[in-house]
């Protein structure tokens, strides 16, 4: 609405403009048309042509034109600018972490489950539908030979979690690492940390954390 106004105040000052400008033409044209009209005794008027092209416009028709656009231009400076709604932003988003406790450590080259480094989760239950889940370990390899492994096991229905698992190779010291989303079966299950070795180096899981985000 506020566009149109503008659009419409700027056509009503052109057109008054144009009306001026084809007003002071005219009377000049007038005036130029008088001055080259000469009269002799028993003769008929004669009108004089002019070769050169009339300056319609002159200085007085030049400085109107002037003033027209300088309050255009003003009304428009103090037009208040049109605000464009937002688009209605994204919800804030939450985050739980679920905390894993450790330190435990295993020599296995096999999947070990860790019992008591467990946590029942019913995510969509208990966070909503379109709740995520992601999660985070630190992990260490004895001597920094050798590699670590982690990953979540779904207990409830004997198979491991997808997305979970990853490791760190050759570090003495703990390094956390984490998980893109995870994929959580629906319903309340229980899910529990595995542990392995690549070489039987002793690996050690300090403490994780399973990161909820809704």
């Amino acid at each position: 609405m506020e566009n149109k106004r503008i659009i419409f105040l700027l056509f009503s000052i052109v057109l008054l403009a144009a009306g001026l400008i084809y007003l002071f033409n005219s009377q000049q044209r007038l005036s130029h048309r008088l001055d080259q009209l000469t009269y002799e005794p028993d003769q008929v008027v004669v009108e004089k042509e002019s070769s050169s092209p009339i300056n319609t416009c002159g200085s007085d028709c030049q400085k109107k034109i002037e003033e027209e656009v300088a309050k255009v231009v003003a009304t428009i400076s103090q037009t208040p600018t049109l605000q464009v709604p937002q688009s209605q932003t994204a919800a804030k988003k939450n985050i739980d972490y679920i905390t894993l406790n450790g330190p435990v450590t295993t020599t296995s080259t096999q999947w070990v489950e860790i019992p008591g480094v467990e946590v029942y989760i019913d995510l969509i239950g208990d966070y909503g539908k379109g709740a995520t889940a992601s999660w985070e370990a630190t992990l260490k390899v004895a001597h920094g030979n050798g590699q670590a492994y982690a990953r979540i096991f779904d207990v409830t229905h004997g198979t491991a979690v997808d997305g979970s698992e990853f490791s760190t190779t050759n570090n003495p010291n703990y390094s956390l690492v984490s998980s893109g989303n995870i994929s959580l079966w629906a319903g309340r299950n229980l899910y529990r940390l595995q542990l392995k070795s690549l070489n039987s180096f002793e690996v050690t899981f300090l403490s994780g954390r399973i990161k909820i985000t809704y």
